[in-house]
């Protein structure tokens, strides 16, 4: 049984590639992002979790997961925003049996990597709430 919340970062890249007209590349790999010379890097990331109840056998979880957008050029910006309007939908629209929902929660300050003002990294995150099996991170039963 593999773990729900790893599943919903690779189905969620899997979704990005298979958009029309994507413009980023998508990795779920810090190291292969920061490595990328493309102008536009997707990185998907699972961030923090908490337990929301528990009514066994069920358990509901919010777990947060992070759109880190990886841009090289002059326009910063326009490039993270771009990104971001192709893929909010994709996140938004994002369906399993075991979602509850999924919820925008934020989009943090833009910062420069490494010092480099032609490197930007911003991070949008995404929130979604899931119920697991009480004994395991999987699918409930």
């Amino acid at each position: 049984m593999k773990n729900l919340a790893l599943r919903y970062v690779q189905d969620l890249c899997v979704a990005f590639n298979a958009t029309p007209g994507f413009t980023a590349v998508v990795e779920s790999s810090p190291a292969r992002a920061v490595a990328l010379d493309a102008p536009q890097v997707l990185l998907v990331q699972l961030g923090a979790e908490s337990i929301e109840g528990a009514a066994p056998p069920r358990v509901t979880r919010l777990r947060e997961i992070q759109l880190i957008v990886h841009t090289r050029g002059d326009d910063h910006l326009a490039l993270a925003e771009q990104v971001f309007e192709q893929a909010h939908p994709v996140v938004m629209a994002y369906a399993d049996p075991s979602i509850v929902m999924v919820a925008e929660f934020g989009t943090d300050d833009a910062k420069y990597a490494n010092g480099d003002l032609r490197r930007q990294v911003v991070t949008k995150r995404y929130r979604i709430t899931y119920q697991t099996d009480e004994h395991t991170l999987g699918r409930p039963a």
